[in-house]
């Protein structure tokens, strides 16, 4: 009993104080249920509670109940990756399985752990709120099996899954790390394989990969899935959505996808967009805009013409014209009438030179013919097994049918629509109406059975001296609610069998004379208010959580967006339910700032902007801490101030209430940089909104329409200036040294913005707004940086800028550096390598103060040690270098970057001098991608291997008998001291260890092995 795989033996008995203390872990024992004799009624009934709805239970996955479950598709993709990934050398690896609720991600994340539980110790993450420091501490007990510092160890991988409805706190890798480096852990294997099951909406957006080397029968099945993601995305309403589809160029991606717009001709209305359109500069902005524009129109003819699904393929048109395009679908489709199927399925086929296989796996709601076939052969085998009770079976029933709305609805019998009909205020009606709303809007949620009582016993005459039972009541719907208990809870909880059950009750509802106002309203009134610290998750989801789109974010929450859908009278509706919900949920800022942004976008009334700005500061007294919740005020002003400037224009004259509406907007945006700049200082990340804000607010002020207003409005611009400045080089060096993380930057409106209100500022009468910002980048570290991604020919043009540092000057020498090292990259003539040297070391012998992390991130591109480069007399010590860049870097930039991905900058080339520094956008971005995302195994034909070694988790570059500290860019990599060898680039934190490889043979050259006489730095 209680056994888990052991590395000396097949299972070995875990102690039971270990046991005991595994407080945040469900573990899956070897010999789960091996010598429990399992009652067979109780068997029978968790098996006929988990098909009609409930979730699964471990019981349900015990081998004298494995029949039941038909595996789906995705589990053999998902056991197959991580077979791969625990022969992985590395301390942590991770799987994601991403599902649409209801499909049954849960259950088969349980049947992938079932399966290994034999090889790997097994474990699923106890739902609740969980302290990651703790949870680390419990996973390494169970690798180790054993929390004493001394005691005998037996190590095996932990297969961690997480699949917990709250999100858990986005350090746990780092805390786990951490962790493993404190008990000195070293290993060839992976300590945690991190499977990471969370919830997804595909009737959005997917994207597919299709590898080249594939055989007749995978092309047909990869066809299949893309004909899967079409059919799934034309069951939603979205009115547009996208498939990405990546395929290497010798795979005949193209032609699959012409074929399966071909086979779908019957269903949609196909269409390939063949146009080419002009490639984007400065200068053509407009010319591309009007192009995109008669695309979308002639699209949205097409349309409207067939009024069905445009099934429309774009062929390696790039993912910037995607982003035009969809823009101008989506502004177009508002005026459209909201219909219960897509305008137009997008097929983004773009081919790529590498394309790496999936590491995640997909279960969506729609299957797969090989799927239909196991569900078939299942049903048959239930309907023998328990003859007329297998109607009943609604969850298995749902997904067998291929999940159709049809089928869900058809479950809502003439009785209950009888019942319903007959009393909308009956307390059966009122609480489906409860677990419809919920089910349907927070999938997984459920209400305690005692509550539900509770709620009856206020509203219920008595019978016989006792309240009536939560099942007489609800008889009239008892198909279609599960009642079961969570984990080791004695409290029951109750729910609709599955989603699309809780979408066809809404809809049957609403059919009459129930709206979603109504439901949500009595839900609030009747169930959450006196108990709303147990709701306080389900209530914030219904009425708080934006859902992303595919631009950005919704505006509001997808209840809040159908009730606006729904009624006319919308406006007023949502007002009183976010104001209730503010009552209630009297201490969460989130409702009235959910009602100030409601007010200020969708009201039409004039006091809109006073009614949103009390609400915003509501919002920002019951959190004065909280810089978003403020950065809602500065855009209520921002938004009213945008508006004067589109409907008033010139013809405004009330020059005193449109600079009083702007310094609200200043005075707001400043407020919000205090409150991110005390937020930053726990290095929690540091929230622009307000620097950016101020610079937008700077914009719209200067515009044309305002200008009239003369002296007054001259008088305020000029006292901008300085600020603008200020905040353009703060965005300078933040968008050249990161982005918001490795895969994702900053939309392309924020860099437009920041530079158009500098040029608003600083254009002189007898300048181009393009010379003003050129001028302005010359100036700076980041802007010189910028021109390796633009134009290098305006950098050649401004040379002479540069030339002549005063040999004392700082600055001026490391932006002469820079710009050498930068015209090097187009191969133009510039000052020789030994040279910049000999400035900088003059300037490194000073020994100056608080400099900044760029004068020593050139000291280490300048003076890294290379074999070729000839010896430099007393070069700048790089240990002393590496040390004071870290402290500078962190006194300077570690509290504005904290959380962002912090971008190479240059990595170490085959060349000399110069020519060795390859900056980042000089690689192929397949080369980059595989630096940033790779692992061991990549080769990069244009960068060279660097030897190095790691000791304590430590690695370190080995140059010419030096050994030099550098950062893991994945410190998973780094599990066991070895000789190694990796890509070496640098950022602006210092330099980075990219695709760390483990080297089986010792190091070429003699001197490497003499490690007592290598100098560490």
């Amino acid at each position: 009993m209680y056994t888990i795989p052991s590395s000396r033996s097949e299972t070995i008995a875990i102690p039971d104080k270990l046991r005991e203390s595994l407080s945040c872990l469900d573990v899956v024992w070897s010999d789960m249920f091996q010598a429990v004799d399992i009652n067979p009624e109780e068997a029978r009934e968790h098996e006929s509670d988990f098909l009609k709805g409930a979730p699964p239970k471990w019981l349900n996955l015990s081998e004298e109940e494995n029949s039941t479950l038909v595996k789906r598709d995705g589990f053999t993709d998902l056991t197959q990756l991580i077979k791969r990934k625990k022969r992985k050398s590395c301390l942590i690896t991770d799987v994601s399985l991403q599902y649409q609720p209801g499909s049954g991600g849960s259950t088969l994340s349980m049947q992938v752990l079932w399966c290994f539980r034999k090889d790997l110790r097994c474990a699923k993450v106890i739902d609740s709120d969980l302290d990651t420091k703790q949870l680390s501490k419990q996973v390494l007990d169970l690798f180790l099996l054993s929390n004493e510092k001394h005691a005998k160890q037996d190590r095996k991988t932990v297969l961690l899954l997480l699949d917990t409805k709250n999100k858990l706190d986005n350090h746990l890798q780092e805390d786990l790390i951490e962790e493993i480096h404190t008990r000195g852990i070293n290993t060839d294997f992976p300590v945690v394989i991190i499977l990471n099951c969370r919830t997804a909406d595909f009737t959005l957006t997917d994207t597919l990969i299709l590898n080249t080397r594939l055989s007749e029968e995978q092309i047909r099945q990869f066809k299949e899935k893309l004909m899967q993601q079409i059919r799934l995305q034309r069951k939603g309403q979205r009115k547009v959505t996208t498939i990405n589809l990546l395929y290497h160029e010798a795979s005949g991606g193209s032609t699959l996808a012409s074929e399966v717009l071909r086979d779908l001709r019957e269903e949609f209305t196909c269409e390939t967009l063949t146009e080419s359109f002009r490639t984007e500069t400065a200068g053509n902005k407009d010319e591309l805009t009007r192009e995109i524009e008669n695309t979308a129109n002639g699209l949205l003819r097409i349309y409207e013409t067939h009024n069905n699904t445009v099934l429309l393929l774009l062929d390696n048109k790039g993912e910037k014209l995607l982003r035009y395009l969809l823009k101008s679908l989506l502004l177009k489709l508002k005026r459209v009438d909201q219909t219960n199927h897509p305008a137009f399925i997008i097929i983004n086929a773009c081919w790529k030179k590498v394309v790496r296989a999936p590491g995640d796996v997909k279960l969506k709601m729609e299957l797969l013919p090989e799927e239909k076939d196991r569900f078939a052969q299942k049903k048959l085998w239930l309907e023998s097994k328990h003859k007329e009770m297998s109607q009943k079976l609604h969850a298995f029933n749902v997904m067998q049918g291929g999940f159709q709305k049809e089928d869900a609805e058809k479950l809502i019998t003439e009785e209950m629509v009888n019942h319903i009909e007959k009393d909308t205020k009956s307390s059966s009606t009122r609480l489906l109406s409860f677990l419809a709303l919920i089910n349907s809007y927070v999938p997984g949620s459920h209400l305690l059975k005692l509550f539900c009582e509770d709620f009856i016993s206020r509203r219920e005459q008595p019978t016989d001296e006792e309240n009536p039972k939560l099942e007489t009541i609800m008889k009239p719907f008892e198909g279609l609610i599960v009642t079961y208990s969570e984990g080791e809870q004695e409290d029951q909880c109750i729910r609709l069998a599955h989603p699309m059950i809780a979408d066809a009750c809404l809809k049957i509802l609403t059919e009459h004379k129930l709206t979603r106002f109504d439901i949500a309203l009595d839900f609030l009134n009747s169930m959450v208010e006196g108990n709303e610290s147990n709701y306080e998750k389900i209530c914030k989801s219904m009425f708080i959580t934006r859902p992303e789109g595919l631009m950005e974010k919704e505006k509001f929450s997808r209840l809040i967006l159908d009730i606006m859908y729904e009624s006319e009278n919308y406006t007023e509706q949502c007002i009183y339910l976010l104001q209730l919900a503010s009552g209630l949920f009297c201490k969460d800022p989130f409702y009235p700032q959910a009602l100030a942004r409601f007010y200020y976008i969708k009201v039409k009334e004039e006091n809109k902007y006073s009614e949103a700005e009390r609400w915003a500061k509501m919002a920002v007294e019951r959190d004065p801490q909280n810089s978003y919740i403020s950065d809602t005020l500065g855009q209520i002003h921002k938004n009213h101030l945008r508006k004067i400037w589109i409907e008033a224009g010139e013809t405004c004259t009330d020059v005193e209430n449109v600079l009083a509406i702007a310094q609200s907007a200043i005075d707001a945006f400043k407020d919000v940089e205090k409150a991110a700049e005390n937020e930053s200082e726990n290095d929690t990340g540091f929230n622009n909104r307000g620097l950016f804000g101020f610079l937008q607010v700077c914009k719209i002020i200067h515009s044309r329409p305002f200008q009239h207003f003369e002296q007054k409005h001259s008088d305020f611009i000029s006292d901008l200036r300085g600020d603008v400045e200020s905040r353009y080089d703060f965005f300078e060096w933040y968008l050249a040294f990161s982005r918001l993380s490795l895969n994702k930057e900053e939309p392309d409106y924020f860099h437009e913005d920041v530079d158009e209100s500098y040029r608003k500022y600083f254009t002189q009468t007898s300048q181009t707004d393009e010379t003003t910002l050129n001028e302005k980048k010359m100036k700076s570290f980041g802007g010189l940086l910028h021109f390796l991604k633009s134009d290098i020919n305006v950098l050649k043009r401004y040379k002479s800028t540069f030339d002549n540092p005063q040999s004392d000057n700082e600055t001026q020498t490391v932006l002469y550096i820079l710009a050498n090292i930068t015209l090097s990259q187009s191969g133009d003539p510039c000052e020789k390598t030994e040279d910049l040297q000999a400035r900088l070391q003059k300037l490194w012998l000073r020994e100056m103060k608080d400099r900044s992390p760029e004068f020593y991130l050139l000291i280490l591109l300048l003076f890294w040690p290379d074999e070729a480069q000839p010896g430099i007399t007393n070069p700048p010590n790089l240990e002393k270098c590496l040390r004071k860049m870290r402290e500078s870097y962190k006194r300077k930039y570690q509290k504005y970057l904290s959380g962002r991905y912090l971008v190479p900058l240059f990595f170490y080339g085959k060349g000399k001098g110069l020519e060795r520094l390859v900056h980042v956008s000089k690689l192929h971005q397949t080369a980059l991608e595989l630096l940033t995302e790779g692992d061991g195994r990549v080769e990069i034909k244009d960068l060279p291997r660097v030897n190095g070694q790691i000791r304590n988790h430590k690695v370190f570059a080995i140059r010419r008998e030096k050994q030099i500290k550098v950062s893991p860019h994945d410190p998973s990599s780094v599990c066991k001291p070895g000789q190694v060898s990796f890509y070496l680039g640098f950022n602006i934190r210092g330099p980075v260890a990219y695709n760390i490889r483990y080297e089986e043979n010792s190091f070429r050259g003699a001197y490497y092995m003499k490690t007592d006489r290598t100098k560490t730095t």
